[in-house]
């Protein structure tokens, strides 16, 4: 484990690094990212300028190689618990499903004292809830204490109506540790709610984004895919532009690099950046309040 001086993490299907871009603000240090899309990889190192390797398939990654480290992130691909996805879960024949196991890997290895996993929604009910109930099962196995939330960004500050689930584990089963897991997701502190128009500063119809979403783009208006077109008070249209997108999802300060094309993809796919630093500051909450939890297992 590394020193309390400095909380370290890695960053597993890190895509353009909404993780590390809250919590470096917050003072914490990525030790290790990985993902396998290119122009991820590629905005990852122009936009962090981190000295760590970026690594590929994290199948083929030995975590005995990985620095040492408190917190594990990642956003597991969540296709394989989506509708878009055909919802095969575990079963995905893409072999998307088995990425968890992964992470379990570095899990039972590295035992890295906090663990945050993000993925759609669908994930809570999916196979009548076998699928998150494997997942919290196997992390309790380990030793950690769980809390889970979906999280929606118009609650925060953020005009996109965007869910995602996040589960947060513990390693550490003391009741002081049970007692601040039973509020990690007391959140009403960051809520705020502000409107389209107020956020980009056009006058929208919506007071509400649609989720920024990788496909659909440039869809009819009224079309059943359409995610990036709005209706405006003076009865023109306004199609999202890429920096839109990014503030949508919460990146100031990003240099985004590659094909337009490319640029949607990844914005369509990252986790928005209110998510990722409210859970930092959480587990900066719960480590300072709890005097177990400050050195490591």
């Amino acid at each position: 484990m590394s020193d309390q001086s400095q909380l370290k993490f890695i960053d597993l299907f890190a895509g353009i690094g909404s993780f590390h871009y809250s919590f470096k603000k917050l003072g914490m240090e990525c030790v290790m990212a990985s993902d396998i899309y290119e122009p991820a990889v590629k905005n990852y190192k122009h936009n962090h300028g981190v000295d760590v390797d970026i690594r590929g398939d994290i199948c083929d990654i030995d975590p005995t190689t990985v620095e040492p480290y408190d917190i594990l992130c990642a956003g597991i691909p969540c296709q394989p618990f989506s509708q878009a996805g055909h919802g095969q879960g575990f079963d995905d024949k893409k072999g998307r499903g088995t990425m968890f196991a992964e992470v379990m890997r570095f899990v039972t290895t590295n035992k890295p004292r906090i663990v945050v996993l993000e993925n759609v929604q669908a994930l809570l009910n999916h196979d009548s809830g076998k699928s998150f109930g494997k997942i919290k099962a196997d992390l309790e196995g380990e030793g950690y204490i769980i809390a889970h939330k979906i999280l929606k960004c118009s609650d925060y500050s953020i005009p996109q109506m965007r869910k995602r689930i996040f589960i947060v584990g513990i390693k550490d089963t003391s009741a002081e540790a049970v007692e601040s897991m039973s509020h990690f997701f007391d959140l009403d502190q960051y809520k705020k709610n502000v409107t389209l128009s107020q956020f980009l500063g056009q006058n929208f119809v919506k007071d509400v984004a649609y989720t920024i979403r990788c496909g659909g783009r440039g869809s009819p208006i009224n079309g059943n895919h359409n995610w990036d077109s709005y209706h405006m008070t003076d009865g023109s249209q306004y199609r999202l532009t890429v920096d839109d997108c990014l503030k949508l999802q919460g990146f100031e300060g990003y240099n985004l690099i590659g094909s337009k094309t490319e640029k949607f993809k990844l914005l369509g796919n990252t986790i928005p950046t209110v998510f990722t630093e409210i859970i930092g500051k959480q587990i900066l909450k719960v480590l300072n309040e709890n005097i177990s939890l400050k050195s490591s297992p």
